[in-house]
């Protein structure tokens, strides 16, 4: 005759749990919903009140600009600089989906201080060049209006959704198709020994992806700041293309400190959960438990992209791409002559 188990001697250590794996899960999940909303409905206030910043430095900016047409000056040069780093920190600072992308992904998928810090600062470089070329090829190249070349932000702006989604679809494809292999995990681990306190080790495949990183870096990159363009096109009207540059360049700098920041704390968050993770009575399933992490990071990511995509195609704003260029006007090249 069989009795049923008791609670006791289903839990007891000969037998594991049947839903060990329910609160790691659980509490991942969590971890996703909440950062979701942080992005999506907590930052609200915050960021209204950081676009208003924003404003006030791009009108402290057009002044500068003016102020170094009328009076060539080194205080005139460093003020403009000094607005453009100012606004780069602020802008960085408010709401947007590339950070939203480079959180979720430094969380998810883990990697070192170091390649947090490149991602950052090569994403925030990425945009500079890019707002920069665009007034460059469009403004000076194609005559085109510097209102015209901003509308045609809207274009490079799908387009980075798009690659968001792409993104994100590829890390989920990647946690369903790679299972993690304990052997490899434990002897990797092992080969580094004991005083290693590094938990993205349980990850090697996923720390050294660049072909992820260089998806995230161009998904959030080829979306240049509406300001930066305008910047460097009322420079561009005043005949200091090269100042806008610089002042461009400035912007970059103070939207790499901030985004970096992020990074940063995304990166010890995740190693500080692993490293709970690895003391807990979990750890025997912590390559599962990280590959459900990447998993629900990647369906964030695709979910975010897809999102934004659609919004943007339910509401096209005016695109200049469309209507015929004007007649170049007669302006002084940038490059001189």
């Amino acid at each position: 005759m069989r009795f049923p188990l008791t609670a006791a001697a289903r839990h007891a250590p000969g037998r594991p749990p049947a839903r060990r794996w329910s609160r790691p899960v659980g509490l991942a999940a969590l971890s996703m919903v909440v950062i979701a909303l942080a992005w999506f409905a907590g930052g609200q206030d915050i960021g209204l009140q950081l676009v208003a910043w924003q404003r006030d430095l791009h009108r402290a900016l057009t002044t500068a600009i003016a102020t170094l047409d009328a009076v060539p000056t080194a205080t005139a040069w460093l003020s403009l600089l000094g607005l453009s780093f100012g606004y780069g920190v602020f802008h960085a600072a408010g709401p947007g989906h590339g950070k939203a992308v480079l959180s979720t992904y430094l969380v998810s998928q883990g990697g070192a201080l170091r390649r947090a810090l490149w991602l950052s600062c090569l994403a925030s470089l990425l945009q500079a060049l890019v707002a920069i070329a665009l007034v460059t090829v469009l403004v000076h190249g194609l005559g085109w209006l510097t209102r015209q070349a901003m509308g045609s932000v809207a274009w490079l702006e799908q387009a980075s959704f798009l690659l968001v989604a792409m993104l994100g679809g590829w890390l989920t494809w990647r946690a369903l198709a790679h299972a993690p292999r304990p052997r490899e995990a434990a002897r990797d681990h092992d080969h580094h020994g004991h005083a290693c306190d590094c938990a993205h080790h349980l990850t090697p495949r996923q720390a050294e992806d660049w072909r992820g990183a260089l998806a995230v870096v161009t998904s959030i990159g080829m979306r240049p700041c509406s300001g930066s363009v305008l910047v460097v096109g009322a420079a561009s009207l005043l005949g200091h293309y090269w100042a806008g540059v610089l002042a461009v360049l400035a912007m970059a700098v103070g939207t790499a400190l901030t985004v970096s920041a992020l990074a940063l704390a995304s990166v010890m968050a995740r190693g500080w959960a692993e490293r709970r993770l690895q003391r807990s009575r979990y750890a025997a399933g912590a390559a599962r438990y990280l590959r459900l992490g990447g998993l629900a990071g990647g369906l964030l990511i695709l979910f975010l992209g897809l999102t934004l995509f659609m919004t943007g195609v339910r509401a096209p704003a005016t695109v200049p791409l469309l209507d015929a260029a004007p007649a170049p006007a007669p302006s002084a090249s940038p490059f001189g002559g």
